[in-house]
This record gives C-alpha cells, sequence and structure tokens, in this order.
C-alpha cells in the first residue's frame, strides 16, 4: 500500500519466470490499489515495519530514497500511521512473513496473508484473532509514531 512504482516494479521482477509486461500489470493492480487512500475520507492505515526493510537496497540508490521520502510523505498524513520496530529489537514476530487485517465497520474482520505462491485470506475467528495478537506484539516492539518518522527522514538522507 506504500510502494512507489519504481521500488514495486523492482520487488515484482524479482519472481523467476516474470516477464517485463507481468512485472507491469501487477506494478499497475499494486497502484491501483493504493487509489483507496486517495478518497476524501480514507480508511485508516497502521503500517508497522522492521528497519531492515528501509536499510536494504531494493533497485539503486534513486529508488530507495524516493521510497523512504514516500514513507515520509505518507506517514505525515493524518489517516496513515507508520511505526518502524528498530534493528536492535532483532528477531521478532514479524520476520515471519507480512499480513494485512482489515477491519470494517458492518462485517468480521479478516486477514490477508501474502505467501511466494499467492495471497490468502483467513476469516476463521479465531485465526484472525491470532493474527491480531502478532499485530499487538510487533507494535509494542516498535518505535513511537513521531520517532519512526525521524527515523525515516534519517534513513532517506543515507539513500543519497
Amino acid at each position: 500500500m506504500l510502494q512507489t512504482p519504481e521500488y514495486a516494479r523492482v520487488l515484482l521482477s524479482t519472481r523467476v519466470g516474470t516477464s517485463e509486461e507481468d512485472a507491469e500489470q501487477l506494478v499497475a493492480a499494486r497502484m491501483e490499489r493504493q487509489a483507496i487512500l486517495d478518497r476524501d475520507e480514507p480508511p485508516l492505515l497502521w503500517v508497522v515495519l522492521d528497519e531492515g526493510v528501509l536499510r536494504r537496497p531494493i533497485g539503486d540508490r534513486k529508488v530507495m530514497r524516493a521510497q523512504v521520502e514516500h514513507l515520509v510523505e505518507m506517514a505525515g498524513r493524518p489517516s496513515v500511521v507508520i511505526q518502524v520496530i528498530p534493528s536492535e529489537v532483532g528477531a521478532h514476530e514479524g520476520v515471519n512473513g507480512s499480513f494485512v487485517i482489515a477491519d470494517f465497520a458492518a462485517a468480521p474482520s479478516i486477514v490477508y496473508l501474502e505467501t511466494a505462491l499467492t495471497g490468502l485470506v483467513v476469516e476463521r475467528p479465531e485465526d484472525v484473532a491470532a493474527v491480531r495478537l502478532t499485530y499487538d506484539t510487533l507494535r509494542s516492539e516498535a518505535m513511537s509514531r513521531a520517532a519512526s518518522i525521524e527515523l525515516l527522514q534519517e534513513v532517506a538522507n543515507t539513500w543519497t
């Protein structure tokens, strides 16, 4: 939800057997999903990132600087919260894979798990509750919103 097209393109091009055309379609779909954040009343997006994703080179320095600057910009929106888990935390549950918890006003919450093969939607309430506990654990390891934005700004400057 917070990737620049260039960053997404590099990531999606790493899949073996993915043609340039396939990668472009995947990038376009990913960018299209981000339009929800530009609505008049966007949903709240609360993201917890590991510091390693900010420092791992994906593409060249220009791609990384633009990506991290984009995160800073997005974190400045009232509907977007970004928290960073600092490297010194070491191992944490988030290194086991990414997930999205979607809460709805008039429907039960669901979880979306991204796998190497495809995305999976989890609806069983006990499974959703288990993932929510993982998310709460990750948030407890993360820096505050303000400290995370400060770190994002510092990291962006390292990608010059």
